[in-house]
């Protein structure tokens, strides 16, 4: 008997049903092992790095993942019971699932022959025929991978010390690709508060079909108004007088007289099938869909057996499938809509081609049964854009009028555009409502315009004021643009990335855009610019991310030796955060350093007047006064995170202070002093919880915020769990610390 093992569940179930007996197949539920941390082996856990030989890379003690041992020790008694004696690695195509690969293999080798199978698809075929031609690992791939955990364990520890030192409370972090992308979303909110709006007037005058403009200014007029990129907009003008005189000679004639009519027409190409980043960003264009929702479907989805592999950035199509597309469009929609195919998209850095673009593994199927209505929605906008690759380019015509009105010495224009051919705009015909075709597509000169008539809700010509806005705040499908375009991520990073800085709370949603919190800004603009190469080049910015990512790719390849590119990489991030202490001990005190020295204090206001103003000190100073303070004896006064817990918590058991004092073991207690204190009453007060306790507020909105998303009601939401409010909503106690 042998054992296929893969990733995921809903995965192993699909190729179970298509395979039956022939083989067991069983799932890992993703990393079995990974780099070791301070929940598992303190001493290892703690490190950024683990030393290597010259030429060689580090050899660190991989440790278990939370279910990684129990989900392995079922594989070994299954193969053990059962008798397997060939053992078939299919976890997913790309560096990560190599990874898992090698590490299955280094666990079952004793049971029996490893081999190596991948596929793009989840189909009896498929799967049937990546078995049949087995291969080894591919350890280029894996020293990718290997290379890229060594990289982001040694950036992120290192530079989360510094972070730490900016943010209230201690609890910050940094990334290789998190921080740079959390760059794009400060940076564009720093642009927002900069812009400075440049007013502007303009003059409407509409005729049946379309709506004329009052052209104000040639290009060398000395007063034409521009943007803020200097683009001249001859629609526009800063002359209020110069507006309301236009506005009142059209009131005063109101008949257009065509002087110039002509028709144009473009060619709208069709796009390629999708990549990772063109669904994320098309999902969420369309609908709103965030990353991680967008994902979680498409997972679902290959999983089932119904899409090609999810993480890819090539546009490429295999040959049968492209087959298979032209046959339905041209059983669909005729044969005029066949066109060449799409031509490949130019990518920024390096395409990974090992696997096909996004495409319905039976393309023939337009609607799928038992299957959610969000997740049909996808797969039948996945399909619309795999078959609109291969159909014609659509035409689209412009007709553009200029037209002059008695009594007005400036020119007026006007242009409405329709399409003469669909093209592939054919197949999104179920996504996108048919535009209704414009009652004038020609015009001759000479030919008289009248305007509409004039209403108090819809004035005519019409005056309207406006001014120049910021550039919008990122949404998350367009920070998904910024970082394919930038180079920094990858295919299978992209949503986690946007959700860890979600879950950090370094960004917020607000209105469906992205805003930078307090300590988001704090990070990225006071930790962040410590870190400099020694060309002076930036470390956590997007082009040394970015190339970072490249050099990854290269060992992939078979390029550059990963020990060399682990080599150059981990001395380059090491030098730049031994400068980055030293300018952060020589510069004004951090946040934390002042956090904690008003901490102290407090419960030494006698030492105030020496102190003097604690955001006045550099951070030098700062660390002598709190070692001298502490050297008084002298202990933090507890934080109002901490007094706001002990309150809620009090409230729910309903114990007085005193009583929670000495359920803490404390002598003498009348009131908290210090943050030790605290700390020993919340968890003795914790240890008293009711096994079912009310939600905490953050849980309450949290789960408040969930409802918003998939559009249901306070009441709808509750509804499904038998309670009437959020606020009644139940949640376990933790019954011991992780792994217990």
């Amino acid at each position: 008997m042998d054992m296929l093992v893969v990733e995921s569940k809903a995965k192993a179930k699909t190729i179970q049903k298509y395979l039956g007996n022939e083989l067991i197949v069983l799932a890992t539920g993703g990393h079995v092992q990974e780099l070791p941390d301070r929940h598992q082996d303190q001493k290892e856990g703690k490190k950024a790095f683990w030393a290597n030989r010259p030429g060689e890379l580090p050899t660190p003690p991989w440790a278990w993942t939370e279910n990684g041992e129990k989900a392995v020790r079922a594989i070994r008694e299954a193969a053990e019971r059962r008798g397997v004696k060939h053992f078939f690695l299919a976890s997913d195509p790309d560096r990560e699932g190599e990874f898992i690969a090698w590490r299955l293999s280094e666990l079952l080798s004793g049971l029996g022959a490893c081999h190596r199978v991948i596929f793009q698809e989840v189909t009896a075929t498929a799967v049937r025929a990546a078995i049949a031609k087995p291969r080894g690992l591919d350890m280029k791939l894996v020293e990718s991978a290997m290379v890229r955990r060594f990289l982001d364990r040694l950036v992120g520890f290192r530079t989360s010390k510094t972070a730490r030192q900016f943010v209230a409370g201690g609890t910050a972090s940094m990334g290789r690709v998190q921080t740079p992308t959390l760059g794009f979303v400060v940076e564009r909110e720093l642009e927002r508060e900069a812009h400075v709006p440049i007013p502007y007037f303009e003059v409407i005058a509409a005729v049946d079909g379309t709506d004329f403009h009052v052209r104000f200014h040639r290009t060398d007029d000395p007063t034409r108004w521009v943007d803020e990129s200097g683009k001249h907009h001859p629609e526009r003008t800063a002359d209020a007088v110069l507006a309301e005189r236009c506005r009142a000679a059209l009131q005063a004639s109101p008949l257009l007289s065509v002087s110039e009519a002509k028709t144009s027409e473009r060619t709208e190409q069709p796009r390629p099938a999708f990549t990772t980043d063109a669904l994320l960003q098309a999902a969420g264009s369309r609908w709103g869909w965030t990353p991680k929702k967008t994902s979680k479907l498409a997972s679902d989805l290959y999983e089932a057996g119904h899409i090609t592999y999810i993480r890819t950035d090539s546009t490429r199509l295999s040959d049968d499938a492209v087959r298979e597309a032209r046959a339905v469009l041209k059983e669909q929609f005729g044969q005029e809509y066949l066109g060449e195919g799409a031509a490949a998209v130019t990518s920024v850095g390096r395409v990974q081609d090992a696997h096909e673009a996004i495409r319905p593994t039976h393309i023939a199927i337009a609607a799928l049964d038992g299957i959610e209505q969000d997740a049909q929605r996808l797969y039948a906008l996945i399909r619309a854009q795999m078959l609109a690759s291969q159909m014609a380019p659509a035409r689209r015509a412009t007709l553009s009028v200029t037209a002059i009105a008695q009594s007005l010495d400036r020119p007026l224009t006007g242009a409405v555009s329709w399409y003469v051919q669909l093209g592939w705009r054919a197949a999104f015909r179920e996504f996108d409502e048919p535009e209704a075709p414009p009652t004038r597509v020609e015009a001759t000169a000479g030919e008289r315009l009248p305007l509409l008539r004039s209403t108090n809700d819809k004035p005519n010509p019409c005056l309207r004021r406006g001014e120049t806005k910021p550039l919008p705040r990122y949404r998350a499908h367009a920070l998904v643009k910024a970082m394919k375009d930038e180079g920094i991520g990858r295919p299978s990073t992209y949503a986690s990335t946007i959700e860890t800085l979600l879950e950090r709370r370094y960004i917020v949603e607000r209105d469906g855009a992205l805003a930078p919190t307090s300590n988001g800004r704090s990070v990225w603009l006071k930790a962040v610019p410590l870190y400099v190469l020694r060309d002076g080049q930036p470390m956590l910015d997007v082009a040394y991310t970015a190339a970072m990512e490249n050099h990854l790719d290269d060992i992939e390849r078979g390029e550059e030796p990963a020990p060399r590119v682990w080599e150059t990489l981990r001395d380059e991030v090491r030098d730049a955060h031994n400068a980055a202490r030293k300018k952060r001990r020589t510069g004004q005190a951090t946040p934390r350093q002042c956090w904690l020295l008003e901490a102290l204090l407090a419960n030494a206001p006698e030492a105030r007047s020496e102190v003097g103003a604690v955001d006045g000190l550099t951070a030098e100073q700062a660390t002598a006064w709190v070692a001298r303070l502490r050297g008084r004896g002298v202990l933090p006064a507890p934080s109002k995170q901490q007094l706001a817990e002990i309150e809620r918590l009090l409230k729910l058991i309903g114990l007085s202070l005193a009583e929670a004092g000495a359920l803490a073991g404390l002598e003498g207690f009348t009131s908290v002093r210090t943050q030790g204190e605290a700390s020993a009453i919340i968890d003795a007060l914790r240890g008293r919880l009711p096994e079912v306790t009310a939600p905490s507020e953050k849980q309450h909105h949290y789960v408040a915020d969930l409802a918003k998303k998939v559009g249901l009601t306070e009441a709808e939401a509750c509804g499904r769990v038998g309670v009437h409010r959020f606020d009644q909503g139940r949640r376990l106690r933790p019954r011991g610390p992780r792994g217990a």
